[in-house]
């Protein structure tokens, strides 16, 4: 299993090492921390890129920070939305495996993305999972969706938990243990959040998604601490355990992973799933290791696509 940032990293190595080099097609690339990391992985062998954007920025940005762009295709487009267009164009083509965010609002990718112009909408529902290495966490804990659906509905909620679970099983965690977020661990009448939850629950229940087990409602603390679940009396195979913890709202899950990144120096690794193509995406304020973590990240996110679309397991 995949249990570290290091381990994503070295796991789409390795997957490159086996004869399976992706590309990325990155929309308005002229960032230097997106150049940096795109350069990085290339050097590493996890991926080829194509870099879309204004190409006299990017070249200056390049030289500016020591950047040597060594086999990275540049297009010189210095319109952004054009940008976005071409790196959206070339993986509906099917000549880009993901799509990486530049220095662009992320509305303005999503924009692209789900053109009707193009095909790359494969879901009823497009969500963010955030992947991030706590130092104080035994294990990789996924986190959904803090940058996409604003208020989900139950069935979003489900659909958020279906591409959640592709993310982990393309990281090798099947079954994964996944945690329906809620200030209790009882649908308690009046607590939107908790009766969600326990519908939530009853879906999965009642469509048994594969390698998934589940539970909820459930708070935070009784989910990720086995001390504070052994003291509380919580116990079950995903107390103090989860490998997947569905929040209750976009706020909930960006102010909690943003905590676990400021104050516990956790690494960050973002993507977009459900479209037939992953889409790397975090923050421009995030550092060249997180960037570099979700460019592999969506490498082996892209390389189980490939291997569910021909019957056969995902890399992991």
């Amino acid at each position: 299993m995949i249990k570290s940032a290091q381990d994503i990293i070295r796991a789409a190595k390795k997957l490159s090492s086996g004869g399976v080099r992706p590309r990325v097609a990155v929309a308005v690339a002229q960032d230097p921390d997106v150049l940096e990391a795109m350069q990085s992985a290339r050097d590493d062998g996890i991926c080829d890129g194509t870099l879309f954007g204004d190409e006299a920025k990017i070249r200056e940005l390049a030289e500016k920070h020591d950047i040597l762009l060594d086999g990275l295709d540049v297009v010189g487009l210095s319109d952004p939305a054009e940008a976005v267009m071409a790196a959206v164009e070339m993986a509906d083509a099917g000549r880009a495996d993901a799509i990486m965010k530049g220095f662009v609002p992320t509305s303005t990718l999503l924009k692209g993305v789900l053109d009707r112009r193009f095909h790359l909408r494969a879901g009823p529902t497009l969500s963010h999972v955030a992947v991030i290495d706590v130092p104080t966490y035994h294990k990789l804990l996924l986190m959904t969706d803090g940058g996409m659906v604003v208020k989900p509905t139950v069935e979003q909620k489900y659909d958020i938990l279906t591409n959640a679970l592709l993310v982990a099983h393309a990281l090798g965690i099947n079954p994964a243990k996944v945690a329906l977020s809620a200030a209790g661990e009882a649908a308690v009448k009046g607590q939107p959040q908790a009766e969600e939850a326990a519908a939530v629950m009853r879906t999965i229940q009642e469509r048994k998604p594969a390698g998934c087990e589940a539970v909820g409602p459930v708070g935070f603390d009784l989910a990720v601490s086995a001390d504070v679940a052994a003291r509380s009396g919580f116990s079950g195979p995903v107390a103090g355990d989860a490998d997947v913890f569905l929040s209750g709202s976009i706020e909930e899950c960006n102010i909690t992973v943003k905590s676990l990144v400021i104050f516990a120096g956790a690494i960050f690794a973002g993507v977009i799933v459900g479209a037939r193509v992953p889409v790397s995406l975090v923050s421009r304020t995030d550092p060249v290791i997180g960037k570099k973590t979700s460019l592999a990240l969506a490498c082996l996110v892209a390389d189980h696509y490939r291997r569910a679309a021909k019957g056969g397991e995902s890399h992991g």
